[in-house]
């Protein structure tokens, strides 16, 4: 399928599975819809992005190839697509046949120790996936999340009691997940 019959298919807005069945079958369409999520002007790119994690999840093999490339949203000014692209690079990381997590990790540590409660909150739903495919990061993580206590967090550079209490509840269910998953 050409690149022209591709962004056919991506303007028919068919649901999830179409997308995912489609990126089985032509290798061109993860790279156009990896540029459709690096493209701050186009206003697909959220959904680009949510597809993208969406297939990464069921065939992390085919998305794998363009970590790098995806990557590089985590850099970007709009912050909160980078933030959301933990979610592909964790889904990722079972098949980090290069390594590439050594590029990336201090960056998810940065937004584990974020002052920004929707940052750390991301950075927590990733924790026990990252653990998972990479063990040894497994203290350093959990080193972040049992101190929480002096932490504060803000919303719109204002601080956020409520939010300091939530992103402890949100360290203590990761912590209570790693903890069920050892005990079984």
């Amino acid at each position: 399928m050409g690149l022209e019959r591709i962004y056919f298919e991506l303007r028919k807005r068919e649901d999830d599975e179409y997308y995912v069945k489609l990126a089985r079958n032509d290798v061109l369409f993860i790279p156009v819809i990896t540029d459709i999520m690096l493209s701050e002007s186009n206003p697909m790119n959220i959904w680009a992005q949510m597809l993208l994690e969406k297939i990464s999840e069921e065939n992390p093999l085919i998305v794998y190839p363009y970590i790098g490339y995806i990557s590089q949203v985590i850099d970007k000014k709009t912050i909160f697509n980078s933030w959301n692209v933990w979610k592909i690079i964790s889904n990722l990381l079972v098949c980090d046949y290069q390594n590439y997590w050594e590029n990336l990790k201090n960056k998810y540590y940065n937004s584990l120790n974020s002052e920004r409660i929707a940052e750390f909150s991301i950075a927590c739903d990733c924790a026990c996936k990252i653990i998972s495919e990479k063990p040894e990061e497994e203290k350093p993580i959990t080193d972040i999340l049992k101190n929480m206590e002096n932490r504060d967090f803000y919303i719109n550079e204002n601080l956020s009691p409520k939010s300091s209490e939530v992103a402890k509840n949100k360290a203590q269910e990761v912590l209570n997940a790693l903890s069920l998953s050892k005990d079984n």
